[in-house]
């Protein structure tokens, strides 16, 4: 039966296959844009700038040693940066913290404002800075590191990194001071009058010569930023760069120190948050870590500006024992700390006349 469709089945095939068949035709034309070139990662890493930074704890201060610039440049300084910084080695004198070898051509500023000193390296077109500044210990060392790399890379119009991140980008360094921690981060460095690449950092500088007898009314230098009367008896102290004012109180052969320095709100919580400080200066008088430090905070108010007032003392079985009164509080962008640090009897005889202190003060 299916035999008899055959010849229709094979006509119809024939049919099929003698259809013409749609064909693919192909063009040339010119482009009307050109080609995109290949990435260059490292040209572009060359258009970043670059921080390169070590953090050096001595005691309770954390030195700062910062390079920021041009990527290419800093990349060429980094072997002598690595190489200065092996140098450096603690001071002999409050003067003089610290002490470094330079490298052929590099030369050094003296203190400034924030800075113990600026070091300058030769570079065209433009020369490059090393600042070098403090800023006191606050909290677990890890911690105060991931603050401030984070800080940093703010300046570099970067975001912040999580602490194990940025841990395992820090290298160690010894110097004749000790071990530093060290990190080059990358970005493009903010440009404004309000920030510059070392913002939030405080140097210490020489001591200015006191006078020999203290003022009744002392009259800062303007750039000091606020006024104040001396109380009776208070004999002017070491001041420095960081040492807006300093003195010295004396009795039956028991001392005392008063300092006020202003910190950056910029340096973060570790400089701005009370409790933070609160918990250092407790171990600064060797309280317990499970001290309830609450109970030492009340409010008060300087130039009327609200801040916080603390009185901490030396457990009894402590020796030698030690007082500390201190008050903090924000003016524009600083945190002013008042404190006043001795032997816990003359410091109870002197609460009074250092809250006559502080009712005194008038910010510029």
């Amino acid at each position: 039966m299916l035999a008899r469709h055959y010849p229709i089945l094979l006509l119809l095939f024939a049919c099929v296959a003698c259809q013409p068949r749609d064909e693919i035709t192909t063009y040339s034309t010119e482009r009307t844009t050109p080609p995109r070139p290949p990435f260059n990662a490292a040209k572009v890493a060359d258009q970043l700038d670059r921080t390169l930074a070590a953090m050096l704890p001595i005691d309770e201060t954390v030195w700062f040693f910062k390079l920021a610039g041009p990527a290419v440049a800093v990349a060429q300084h980094r072997d002598a940066f690595m190489s200065f910084l092996e140098s450096v080695k603690q001071g002999t004198t409050e003067a003089e913290p610290l002490s470094w070898e330079l490298p052929k051509g590099w030369s050094e500023k003296g203190p400034s404002d924030m800075r113990l000193a600026t070091i300058v390296i030769p570079h065209e077109p433009q020369e490059l800075e090393i600042a070098i500044s403090s800023l006191p210990l606050s909290g677990a060392w890890e911690d105060f590191v991931t603050l401030n790399v984070n800080r940093w890379l703010g300046q570099l119009s970067q975001g912040d990194l999580a602490k194990p991140t940025i841990l395992k980008q820090t290298t160690k360094v010894n110097t004749g001071a000790g071990e530093a921690t060290t990190i080059e981060l990358a970005g493009i460095l903010k440009k404004s009058p309000a920030m510059n690449p070392h913002a939030g950092m405080v140097a210490q500088a020489a001591p200015a010569s006191p006078s020999e007898s203290a003022p009744k009314a002392a009259e800062p230098a303007s750039e000091v930023g606020f006024t104040f009367e001396t109380p009776k008896d208070w004999r002017p102290g070491k001041t420095s760069a960081m040492r807006k004012a300093a003195f010295d109180v004396g009795s039956d052969g028991k001392q005392a120190e008063v300092t006020v320095i202003p910190l950056p709100t910029s340096a973060g919580p570790q400089i701005t948050d009370v409790q933070a400080n609160v918990q250092r200066w407790a171990a600064q008088v060797g309280l317990p870590p499970e001290t309830k430090l609450e109970q030492f905070i009340e409010k008060i108010e300087i130039d009327g500006n609200r801040g916080s007032f603390i009185r901490l003392e030396s457990p009894a079985e402590k020796s030698p024992r030690v007082a500390m009164l201190v008050a903090m509080v924000e003016h524009g962008e600083k945190v002013w700390f008042f404190k006043m640090t001795g032997d816990p009897e003359l410091i109870d005889q002197q609460q009074g006349t250092f809250r006559d202190f502080l009712t005194s003060v008038s910010f510029e």
